[in-house]
């Protein structure tokens, strides 16, 4: 319709979803063998759970990327009484690992709309199935890249999931349909005899990466990418050191859903 008039035209709502992003503390399990508390929540992200837990000789959780059946779940947020619901959600993760700071999970879920309801009372909280993360520094994080032990003062990793809602005919789901697993780290640039970055990213060298947090027999995360691809590298400057930031992408090998894993 053409009006001879400024001014807006009405608008029609034609699909209910929710969002939700949080970040939860980077953290192990005490004792070795617990299901950590973010268990639900990355099994929703496209990962399985593999759990082992004591008394065997090596008690752990494994976290690994799946491309069938992939899990959702319910969120409930109470806000001032108020209560948000979330239902069929799945979502992407990240982890976020900076020096001398809070190493973090960070999350984003989509879902369907359910409508506010009032409660009388705010719920109860338990926190037992959650660790107090600890603090990135050299007491607590290693980190190493083709086999050399990085001075790295960032850590960034993203699953990489491509979320979709779908609101169809008789059909009302969020999906997942795809990942690409990438990340980047930053750290004390090199000499060339030691590793040369520009180099492997021109040969696009595929290369093992480890990152290790905690150090002690419990409160402990590793994330492990076998074939982490180098990516073009990029300089900074850090209280006056020269550092490389070197980007990488999560390559599985020929059996699938193996690019990544993380025990905890």
């Amino acid at each position: 319709m053409i009006r001879p008039y400024f001014g807006a035209s009405e608008t029609s709502m034609v699909t209910l979803y929710r969002k939700v992003a949080f970040s939860v503390g980077y953290a192990g399990v005490s004792p070795a063998g617990t299901l950590p508390g973010f268990t639900p929540l990355l099994r929703a992200c496209a990962a399985s759970a593999t759990n082992t837990p004591a008394p065997a000789p090596t008690p752990n959780t494994v976290f690994a990327p799946v491309t069938d059946d992939i899990e959702s779940l319910s969120i409930y947020a109470t806000i001032d009484k108020r209560l948000y619901k979330m239902a069929g959600a799945r979502g992407n993760a990240k982890v976020v690992c900076d020096a001398k700071a809070i190493p973090k999970w960070q999350f984003e879920f989509t879902g369907s709309f359910v409508p506010v309801e009032d409660v009388a009372a705010m719920p109860a909280v338990n926190y037992s199935a959650f660790q107090r993360p600890l603090g990135v520094n050299k007491l607590n994080t290693t980190f190493s890249i083709d086999g050399y032990t990085a001075a790295a003062n960032s850590f960034q990793f993203d699953f990489g999931n491509q979320v979709v809602k779908q609101d169809l005919m008789n059909v009302d789901t969020t999906e997942i349909t795809g990942r690409t697993s990438t990340g980047s780290v930053t750290f004390r640039d090199t000499d060339v005899a030691t590793k040369d970055w520009l180099a492997m990213a021109r040969t696009s060298a595929k290369v093992p990466l480890l990152l290790k947090h905690g150090q002690a027999a419990t409160n402990t995360v590793s994330l492990s990418v076998p074939l982490a691809q180098i990516g073009k590298p990029t300089f900074s400057e850090v209280d006056g050191i020269h550092m490389i930031t070197v980007p990488f992408r999560c390559i599985p090998s020929n059996a699938g859903n193996d690019e990544w894993s993380i025990t905890v």
